[in-house]
């Protein structure tokens, strides 16, 4: 199959998608290049995670993300044809793996019989997420010289697509009736901890096989451990922190948080903790119901614990999904035991939908309310209408700074007046009414917050960090790692720690945005030399970048030792490609594992090479 896409050096307008252009790139998928996999976001950059998986009898889509920061808000969705996509793969809810996936409708883009393919958190959290970046949609288009790109209808329709499962394998032709009977592809998801039904994805071809970390996470307080993922030819990698050894403890993290807010509110100050509405809203509520329960009833009495817009419907469906695999054991030994059925709520937190106050009589009630209100860096949704009355009404506060604050910001510039000691910040916070169903966006309110009231924690990332990347990468064994999903520097000194720790490893790219990657078959590299390949780090055209602290071996070296026998090599390669087709089909079906197959194909390979030394060395 061969096919190309389009490209060009224009500027990109953050509210229209890019689907035409003049450039072309060329791609082709054969017997050496099972896969193509064309990155069309989330190269070099956190959000709008988009990959196109080529086969050579499909289209297919991994995550179809928006760009919530700086630069283009969509991914690049040009050179596709309508009805050319075959299936779309989602591996978690977040709206920088989802929020373009009612633009695929709108341009015709899907097959009629194209399914939306991921777990049933992920279904159940992308309807809520997607609807409320409908909303978003809508209010940012209507400025001047911006166009509505989808419609409630094209949201529906995308959502009548999605058919849910669980962490498992299957073929694609178990959710597409009427798919090509030629194409073999085969898929399995597995728990990889960052969000309620987050998986990573292995795609199979023949025997030939691709992983997509998706998001990794592993440090939550209420998600299963991740599960190991199978071992495969290439890996797509998330590399978020790339550039961090390890996080700070997130139970101590925890700990800290709770105590602080309990702390402020019993003695009567408000606490605000702005958070993501899906995932670290309810991670807040599983700890303040896990400890709660030891404070005094006279302290528990003064306490409301609100959780606020998007949160209010994404807690009912982690209560929804807590009983099977998708949360911790803990959860579910927690449900059988007591019979409760909602873990992430107790008596002391509310719901504001559901309370009889508005949010301005809650404010003014005898209980002091700690709330949890998206967005988490106060650039919208109900924190920042809450900070707003927070300024105007008490004369003491906390808030709580707990994740990532984006830069330009009111979360930032909140977090650096912090850092530097200041002793005020002035901000701009969006004004709307605390009644309202959405905050209206205007020009916004001027504030002054006293720096004394902030508190920033870090610890409770839900990416993992570079060791826990490594870790995730030796299960995978792959000889191809292709960064993906993290800024240019983070993913450069992750390939370097890579290319130091794993052995299995022989190119490691930084992927660029448009540019195909093709995927060969996991055979021994023709730079292999004992046990260990020469490891390259290549840039996103394929040119080589610089690898710093690689002492253990010498690239140089074994390239010049190699050049001596290049017809030997070359003549070694044509064999083993001709029994390429047989392995892939023995890995499955023979006794033997993949990691089994691996081990005695590389000794046969440095065999021969050694054969060749010593035949050199007596000639």
């Amino acid at each position: 199959m061969s096919g190309t896409v389009q490209e060009s050096s224009e500027k990109e307008n953050e509210y229209v998608p890019r689907i035409g252009g003049e450039a072309e790139i060329d791609f082709s998928v054969d017997d050496e290049s099972p896969f193509v996999v064309i990155p069309r976001g989330g190269a070099k950059e956190i959000g709008r995670s988009c990959y196109q998986v080529e086969t050579r009898t499909g289209t297919y889509l991994v995550d179809v993300g928006l760009n919530q920061g700086d630069g283009g808000l969509f991914p690049d969705l040009r050179g596709f044809d309508e009805g050319q996509i075959d299936a779309v793969f989602l591996t978690h809810a977040h709206i920088d793996h989802i929020g373009s996936l009612p633009l695929l409708e709108s341009h015709n883009f899907l097959s009629d019989q194209a399914p939306v393919i991921t777990t049933r958190p992920t279904a159940a959290l992308a309807d809520t997420l997607l609807r409320d970046s409908l909303k978003i949609h809508r209010r940012v288009t209507q400025k001047p010289g911006r166009e509505q790109q989808y419609t409630e209808t094209d949201l529906r329709k995308v959502i009548d697509r999605f058919r849910p499962c669980g962490y498992q394998a299957a073929d694609l032709s178990d959710h597409i009736a009427h798919i090509d009977d030629t194409e073999t592809l085969h898929f399995e998801f597995g728990n990889a901890a960052h969000l309620l039904g987050s998986a990573w994805l292995a795609l199979t071809v023949d025997g030939s096989r691709v992983v997509f970390s998706g998001d990794i996470g592993g440090r939550s307080n209420h998600l299963p451990d991740i599960d190991e993922p199978p071992q495969a030819d290439a890996l797509f990698l998330e590399s978020t922190y790339g550039d961090t050894h390890s996080h700070t403890n997130a139970s101590d993290t925890r700990t800290d948080i709770y105590n602080e807010a309990i702390e402020a509110a019993t003695n009567g100050k408000p606490v605000l903790i702005p958070c993501f509405g899906v995932g670290r809203s309810q991670e807040l509520l599983y700890m303040f119901k896990n400890r709660i329960h030891t404070l005094p009833e006279e302290d528990r009495s003064q306490l409301n614990i609100v959780y606020d817009g998007m949160a209010q419907r994404a807690t009912n469906t982690y209560n929804e999904h807590c009983q099977g695999e998708f949360a911790a054991e803990s959860i579910r030994n927690y449900i059988v035991n007591s019979g409760d059925q909602q873990p992430f709520l107790f008596d002391q937190a509310s719901s504001a939908r559901r309370m009889s106050l508005s949010r301005e009589e809650l404010l003014e009630a005898d209980e002091t309310p700690i709330i949890i209100a998206p967005s988490g860096m106060l650039s919208g949704g109900f924190s920042p209408t809450y900070l707003l009355e927070f300024t105007q009404r008490y004369d003491d506060a906390r808030i709580i700074l707990c994740g990532f604050q984006a830069e330009g910001t009111p979360g930032r510039r909140l977090e650096e007046a912090l850092k530097d000691d200041l002793d005020e910040i002035a901000l701009t916070l969006p004004s709307n009414g605390l009644n309202g169903d959405i905050p209206d966006e205007g020009d916004g309110t001027r504030v002054k917050v006293p720096v004394g009231w902030i508190s920033r924690y870090h610890g409770l990332s839900a990416h993992a960090a570079r060791n826990e990347l490594l870790q995730f990468a030796r299960q995978v064994s792959p000889s191809q790692v292709y960064l993906i999903h993290g800024e240019q520097d983070q993913q450069e000194k992750m390939a370097n720690h890579l290319a130091g720790n794993l052995d299995s490893v022989s190119t490691i790219q930084l992927t660029g945005m448009m540019n195909p990657v093709s995927v060969s078959p996991d055979l021994p590299d023709e730079q292999v030399v004992g046990d260990r390949p020469a490891k390259r780090i290549l840039d996103e055209r394929g040119g080589d970048i610089e690898v710093s602290d690689q002492s253990h071996f010498n690239s140089d070296a074994v390239h010049g030792t190699l050049s001596e026998f290049s017809d030997q090599i070359e003549a070694l390669e044509l064999a083993l490609r001709s029994l390429s087709g047989q392995l892939a089909v023995e890995r499955h079906d023979s006794g033997f594992s993949e990691e089994d197959i691996r081990r005695i194909v590389r000794d046969e390979m440095n065999d021969i090479v050694r054969d060749a030394v010593q035949e050199n060395h007596s000639d």
